[in-house]
């Protein structure tokens, strides 16, 4: 199936509900920073610290609606690739007008809700190759602050993990490149998805770290043998005492 004795060194199989096994490419993660600050100020003297080691920002809906362009083209000038965690949903027609008033910035990823339903994807999707063919465009699933009660609270009656199956499945019918999922869902994602399907995975905690609002969470060594791509990372990095030394701390561990 894979061909080749060097990637099979890199496979790992895990167990899913049921007894099956499912059979895991195992890629080293990058780490992307989730730049929850107070300031642009505080941004910016916290990127200066990190050093060379950290490649991926996430800007999120709090920083981008208080700085504006201006931080990602910082970020930018930084040496950094930006990752740009809006999570548009909205009306198809709406979603799609806002990618193209987002597609003069230099953003390397870009979420939208799978929840807004197959049309609003499609018209994302069909928005991205032709504005922003340099975006991956990802999907977001259920939120990690999430858990079965909130669930049901807005009608969802089933597991999460069903819910985040359906809701990824959808996504990527549509040619979507990528999902957003709790790490919790890693490895059900990694059974049926496309293998060439980018998985971002928030709600990552290293060993002994404070879980905050995060329900469906993992260590980043554990997301790392579920199969994610990339892992958003914030509190543990910007509340250490030396952020440059708790990113390297993460790095070393999800590298052995």
């Amino acid at each position: 199936m894979y061909g080749s004795s060097a990637i099979l060194k890199n496979l790992i199989g895990s167990k899913l509900a049921g007894g099956m096994i499912s059979i895991v490419q195992v890629n080293v993660p990058e780490i992307i920073l989730a730049l929850d600050v107070a300031s642009r100020k505080e941004a910016e003297n916290l990127l200066n610290k990190t050093g060379d080691q950290l490649q991926w920002v996430k800007v999120g809906l709090q920083s981008f609606l208080r700085d504006g362009p201006d931080l990602i083209h910082l970020i930018r000038d930084l040496g950094k690739k930006i990752f740009l965690d809006l999570k548009l949903h909205d009306i198809p027609n709406t979603m799609a007008k806002a990618m193209e008033s987002l597609s003069n910035l230099p953003v390397g990823m870009l979420t939208v809700h799978t929840s807004a339903g197959e049309e609003a994807l499609k018209r994302c999707v069909q928005t991205g190759k032709d504005l922003m063919p340099d975006t991956l465009l990802l999907g977001v699933t259920v939120l990690t602050s999430m858990n079965q009660t909130a669930l049901h609270s807005i009608g969802v009656n089933g597991p999460v993990l069903d819910q985040v199956g359906r809701l990824a499945k959808l996504a990527t019918n549509t040619a979507i490149g990528g999902i957003v999922c709790s790490p919790k869902e890693l490895l059900h994602l990694r059974s049926f998805l496309p293998q060439n399907t980018k998985i971002v995975t928030p709600g990552i905690r290293p060993s002994g770290s404070d879980l905050g609002d995060q329900k469906r969470i993992m260590t980043p060594n554990q997301a790392k043998h579920a199969g994610a791509d990339y892992l958003v990372i914030g509190r543990p990095i910007l509340a250490a005492k030396n952020p440059a030394t708790a990113l390297d701390e993460i790095l070393s561990e999800i590298n052995s």
